[in-house]
């Protein structure tokens, strides 16, 4: 096939942390009467990601960063050409829908009322590919360190952070969770072992995420968990160079994209 008789094309899968886990945006267009990924032809000399990101805006009204790449797609078009439609995850950071001509709905839902109100199994291999998102929790409540006589490595959590251990159990119930890796000090062991336990996985420890560690090996773990359903659970000096600043027994939802990590929404801590 002549390549001139391809149509490039691009788009994204918009998502964002919602009350049900991970929220994902789909688009209905009233000329096919169909949902889908907001997603376009390439204009002259653009590149895929940039096709995505300008789709995506003109679609939905929302401007945002592409993170991880998903499985493209492949069919053809109503003219018979072969079309190639590249996608890529997103994190929505400003804008705001207004219904057009080309789309008169978007529409935030779960992934599996995603997956049964896609209108082609094309669409829904796309939300399969999607990667879980890393759940990177911030150690619970554990006292003042000049409060505690011992070696601060084996300094526990107090009542507060023992209920924020078991609160979080619940709070995480909507998310995967494969594996539960965490700082090998005391208060973050404790901080999510109810979890490993109620997901019946070992928690595993990881001098990575020691307090004192470089952020560049923190994020090198996390780099390495990229694609996999894991919870990991480390200290607030290291994770703020890495997100900002956490409360303690607070959650990041984040995901490792082609520009590094890449934050989709918080949880607060679960009092």
């Amino acid at each position: 096939m002549a390549l001139s008789s391809r149509v490039r094309a691009a788009g994204a899968v918009p998502r964002r942390v919602g009350p049900d886990g991970m929220a994902v945006l789909l688009v209905h267009r009233p000329q096919y009467d169909d949902w889908t990924f907001p997603k376009g032809k390439a204009l002259g000399g653009e590149g895929a990601r940039e096709t995505a990101v300008r789709e995506v805006q003109e679609e939905t009204g929302f401007r945002g960063t592409l993170g991880a790449k998903l499985p493209s797609s492949s069919y053809r078009d109503r003219h018979g050409r072969e079309k190639i439609v590249r996608y890529w995850t997103m994190r929505p950071e400003s804008g705001e829908f207004e219904p057009g001509p080309e789309v008169d709905e978007a529409r935030w839902m779960s992934e599996q009322e995603a997956l049964d109100q896609l209108s082609y199994h094309r669409d829904r291999e796309v939300l399969h590919g999607l990667p879980p998102p890393l759940l990177v929790v911030r150690h619970g409540s554990a006292g003042d360190r000049e409060h505690w006589d011992g070696d601060d490595e084996h300094r526990p959590l107090d009542d507060r952070g023992r209920r924020q251990a078991e609160a979080l159990v619940r709070q995480l119930a909507p998310f995967q969770v494969d594996r539960v890796v965490s700082s090998p000090f005391v208060r973050c062991v404790d901080s999510v072992e109810p979890l490993a336990r109620a997901r019946s996985v070992e928690l595993e420890e990881a001098d990575e995420l020691a307090e004192g560690s470089r952020p560049e090996d923190v994020a090198r773990l996390l780099d390495e968990l990229a694609g996999q359903a894991a919870a990991v659970c480390g200290h607030g000096p290291e994770l703020q160079r890495l997100f900002g600043k956490m409360k303690k027994g607070s959650t990041v939802v984040a995901e490792v994209g082609e520009g590094g990590l890449l934050e989709l929404g918080r949880l607060p801590p679960p009092d």
